[in-house]
């Protein structure tokens, strides 16, 4: 179904890869004996969880156009049932529907969230050494989310000292040197990295062309130390910290109101979206970013099992300055607004799983977390002196103010694995509970708590077909941490009063089934489909061009999707993958944070498809590669059939196309340096992630793009 939707030559393409990848899994060695057995790198074992399972490698990351380069973003953008959304390259994610749920682990250790709306991406693609990405149905130990968990293990210190210098260079003035550096010093293995990125597309625009105001400026250090401390006992030390500063894009397809003729009016566009507001070319609205995160892991093994207990912090801090001064300057609209914000966010944490075997017939795992949030918002709006030539920020209409929340969030769960013969069973029962505290005003707390009972199915039909099934009631809290000081600016009548906080936690009954035909080292495909039923499923609502959002729920909601995929290797020489996807979601009536909206949208009682929902996706890539793996030809073709826009999400942004290349050697000389070339977006489309919803009113990707990488090993 999703080839219908593509283009003629899409078509063939997708189809002749499918062509060749099954012919190729055919060609196996006559009388070659078929097992089943864990696919290594390239698929998930069977009945692992009983849910979707997906696994990257190092290897798979290095075959997509643009490498260990891009961003992990881009790399979990190419599996089934995940869509993008604004914020550039390290921005937001959507799986199978959802607007939240979407749970990080490092090592073992839950990450805590960021400043929502925060533009940094997790952990850089470099630093990966594979990823397990659950999809919908998760395990109970992955703590109270719907949408889905990006389980990543970072590369770790080797024996022999060894590392890699890169050097990236390209379109939009790109320029990123990159390190990591190897060693074991005892029984302690060190892993160092660190990055630099200028480019001067940092932010998906506003208009496709030409580029105004997107410059970013960006770095990153991580480290990791695996101390062994005797046969049973291991301590892990990790830590990452990276700054970002970015300037905000401005819309260069805007004219200011002041060229028009007397009593000039912007109209709706062409969806009927009230038109953006006009920002002057010389304004200089700008975002820095800071983020550390560490943790401190002690594992200890005994017979049958083990203990993971890990404590750490995660520091946030943003700053939004929105240039009062020249973003209400002369050439600004009457009665413009802009808003400076300032976020200072501290997770402190610990987490602690145990887990023991019962003769293998039973793995039991058992763990808690706990965690402390607290947050503090500096906000102030600032109005146009419509009254003034110059224009710039009035006194007398300036508002301001400070919001501190403080989040306790705890939960608890235990899960089993249960060997039946052929059959696996993964039964889970989890309790949350979250309690948001408002600092210096007349707010109640905000208490919840529910649970969470999951059971996961997998049986072995052949040796080469297998069944998994899921069905769970998931509760998911808001994340809250927004909720005061975003409505005080969305309702300017609120400014001086208590907000009433009244968001709910989401509640999902989910059910998933699916089929997976694997022969190793050959083939690997799934067919999955599931469903949704949600009691006050979460949404959110952004204030304006700023990264402060506000939860709130609708009554119900409901999805329904499936997807296929297969990855598959033809020969010595050929290896793919494709999958593509198809989801409805829905919402159905405002029941809480009502006052943010006009009375007609409370009042609406049909269903409306969600904006954050893409309807159809599909992505396939291609690995050519010489016996020898020095020379490879990477082909990764993407398709997004667009987000919703319009005033009632009524309208479809156009479906867009990507093409994306790589031509890279490795020579063979001392060194051993390895030249890659990256043509992303080879064909130049022009396509929009967001039309009048986003982050500054539309957001398009990036045009064609040329890189040029290279990468220098030593040691090892």
């Amino acid at each position: 179904m999703v080839l219908v939707r593509t283009s003629t030559s899409a078509t063939v393409f997708l189809v002749a890869a499918a062509l060749v990848v099954v012919r190729g899994a055919r060609a196996d060695d006559q009388g070659e004996p078929v097992t089943v057995e864990v696919l290594g790198d390239r698929a998930a074992g069977r009945g692992q969880t009983g849910s979707s399972v997906a696994v990257v490698s190092r290897k798979d990351i290095q075959a997509l156009p643009g490498g260990d380069a891009q961003t992990l973003l881009q790399v979990v953008l190419t599996q089934p049932g995940y869509t993008p959304d604004s914020f550039g390259p390290d921005g937001v994610l959507h799986i199978r529907g959802t607007e939240k749920g979407v749970l990080y682990v490092v090592d073992g250790v839950p990450i805590p969230g960021g400043l929502a709306g925060q533009f940094a991406d997790v952990v850089p693609a470099r630093l990966v050494q594979n990823l397990r990405l659950f999809t919908g149905g998760l395990p109970a130990e992955y703590g109270p989310n719907a949408g889905g968990v990006i389980d990543i293990a970072t590369r770790h210190g080797t024996g022999a000292p060894e590392g890699e210098l890169q050097m990236v260079y390209g379109t939009y003035q790109r320029v990123q040197p990159s390190a990591w550096y190897s060693q074991a010093f005892g029984k302690s293995d060190v892993f160092v990295s660190g990055t630099y990125l200028s480019t001067q597309r940092g932010l998906d625009t506003p208009a496709a062309s030409p580029i105004l105001h997107d410059a970013l400026q960006s770095g990153n250090v991580f480290a990791r130390v695996d101390t062994r401390l005797d046969d049973h006992e291991r301590i892990e030390v990790l830590a990452r910290y990276s700054q970002h500063d970015f300037q905000i894009p401005i819309d260069p397809t805007l004219l200011p109101m002041s060229d028009g003729p007397p009593g000039a009016m912007r109209g709706p566009d062409r969806y009927g979206n009230t038109p953006p507001p006009f920002v002057p070319y010389d304004a200089n609205p700008t975002e820095d970013e800071r983020d550390l995160f560490a943790s401190v892991a002690y594992h200890h093994a005994f017979s049958g099992g083990g203990v993971l207990v890990a404590p750490y912090v995660r520091s946030s801090y943003g700053d939004l300055d929105c240039d009062p001064a020249g973003s209400l300057g002369a050439t600004a609209d009457l009665g413009s607004i802009c808003s400076d914000v300032v976020r200072r966010l501290v997770h402190e944490g610990e987490t602690a799983t145990v887990l023991w075997t019962d003769d293998d017939v039973q793995i039991w795992k058992a763990g808690v977390v706990l965690d402390d949030a607290q947050s503090r918002v500096d906000y102030t709006q600032f109005t146009r002196a419509d009254m003034s030539p110059v224009g710039g920020a009035d006194p007398a209409l300036t508002l301001g103010g400070r919001d501190d929340t403080d989040i306790l969030s705890a939960g608890a769960f235990v899960q089993d694995e249960l060997t039946l013969g052929r059959a696996k069973l993964f039964p889970g029962l989890r309790v949350d509970m979250q309690n948001a505290t408002f600092q210096g005003t007349r707010q109640k707390n905000l208490f919840l708590a529910g649970p969470s009972v999951r059971l996961g199915f997998s049986y072995a039909l052949t040796e080469t077909i297998s069944l998994h099934a899921f069905a769970g009631y998931l509760w998911q809290p808001p994340s809250a941490v927004d909720a005061a000081v975003a409505a005080r600016v969305l309702v300017p009548d609120l400014a001086a009063q208590p907000v009433p906080v009244d968001v709910k936690a989401e509640r999902n009954e989910y059910g998933e089934v699916g089929l997976a035909y694997r022969i190793p080292r050959r083939l690997a495909a799934t067919l999955t489909a599931y469903g949704r039923i949600s009691q006050d499923p979460l949404d959110v609502l952004t204030v304006g061009s700023t990264d402060l959002v506000e939860d709130y729920n609708y009554a119900k909601g409901r999805a329904v999707g499936s997807e296929i995929a297969f990855r598959a290797t033809a020969n010595r020489n050929l290896e793919g993958f494709g999958n593509g996807s198809f989801t409805i979601a829905q919402g159905q009536g405002i029941d809480s944070e009502r006052y943010l909206f006009p009375a007609a949208t409370v009042a609406y009682p049909g269903w409306q498809i969600l904006d954050h929902v893409q309807k159809w996706t599909a992505n396939v890539g291609i690995d050519l590669h010489d016996r020898s793996e020095r020379t490879h030809l990477a082909v990764l073709f993407q398709y997004g059939s667009g987000l919703r826009t319009g005033p009632d999400n009524n309208e479809t942004v156009p479906g867009h196309t990507t093409w994306n290349l790589t031509l890279r050697h490795r020579f063979d000389i001392p060194m051993q340096p390895e030249v890659a070339v990256d043509v992303l977006n080879a064909l130049d489309a022009v396509y929009a992630i967001r039309i009048a919803n986003g982050f500054v009113g539309s957001a398009y990707g990036p045009l064609r793009q040329v890189y040029a990488r290279l990468m220098v090993p030593f040691g090892g």
